[in-house]
């Protein structure tokens, strides 16, 4: 941390590249009512049609994905041996041994949920069938790589993503891990080219080191610019769509709280994200 009054010499000096000031961000979150749940079986069966990948053979297996966000707790859906493992906590809670690692938010384990849950009771060929008979997330053998940034209130600052963003980087091929996908259901309202933003330049280094990078675009309507880093063109920028509980897209639409984007920058694909049925971190802040 530094004075404002050093800004200019901190920017004079040759082995600095610029100066930009840190922020804050919030994980994406809406508190949207709606009379229609979708249950994951109903998303993977109707919606994205996972479980016929599932009986080729493609379930997740062998695949790290990084969930860069408020932790993950040992719930029922993610017991598997194996199923979670830790990176470093670099949230302020990080010191405190009942809150390390674990979700006192509730976002992380919810989207653990959706990316790769699987009850403990679940045959080890995943099929169709196994899908209304289980709890499955859409990648139910891929493994969660746990890097929590943020703490109950769901925030965080962009140099803890930056410094969770170069931990994977730098660790993606460790211990026998694999990671090949980062998640970052969260981004900031700076109004900085991609060019110049740090967050941006993170997310690109994940990219070129072979990491797909998959960021929410924002929940802040329909008409708004696309939060960044989904802003950046070398991610997948997600937008949510409402799919009414059928496998038929002349009914979808796109809820209202859901960034689309500009005509210079715009979401790559929608995916179902109006109240989707995940689990839930007990004692959390969404459990209240």
């Amino acid at each position: 941390k530094l004075p404002a009054s050093v800004i200019d010499r901190l920017s004079e000096d040759p082995a600095v590249a610029s100066v930009t000031p840190d922020g804050s961000i919030e994980l994406t979150g809406w508190n949207y009512a709606s009379d229609s749940m979708e249950s994951l079986a109903s998303v993977a069966d109707k919606v994205l049609q996972a479980d016929q990948f599932w009986n080729n053979g493609y379930t997740g297996a062998g695949v790290d994905i990084a969930l860069i966000d408020s932790g993950v707790s040992p719930v029922d859906g993610l017991p598997v041996p194996n199923k979670v493992v830790n990176g470093p906590d670099l949230s302020f809670e990080s010191q405190d041994a009942s809150l390390r690692y674990l979700d006192s938010y509730g976002h992380g384990t919810h989207l653990a949920g959706i990316m790769a849950g699987q009850s403990d009771s679940t045959p080890n060929k995943i099929t169709t069938k196994e899908a209304k008979r289980h709890f499955l997330g859409i990648a139910p053998d891929a493994r969660i790589v746990n890097v929590k940034v943020a703490t109950r209130n769901g925030a965080t600052d962009v140099s803890q993503v930056i410094a969770a963003i170069d931990w994977v980087v730098q660790h993606r091929d460790d211990n026998g891990m694999n990671i090949r996908v980062i998640n970052l259901s969260f981004g900031t309202d700076s109004t900085q080219s991609y060019y110049l933003d740090p967050l941006a330049f993170a997310v690109e280094q994940a990219w070129s080191h072979g990491i797909v990078v998959v960021v929410a675009a924002g929940n802040d309507g329909n008409s708004s610019a696309l939060r960044n880093p989904a802003s950046d063109p070398f991610v997948i920028a997600v937008g949510a769509a409402a799919v009414n509980g059928s496998e038929r897209t002349n009914d979808d639409s796109i809820p209202e709280f859901s960034c689309c984007g500009t005509n210079q920058s715009h979401v790559d694909v929608v995916a179902p994200g109006r109240s989707i049925v995940s689990l839930l971190a007990p004692g959390s802040a969404a459990s209240v």
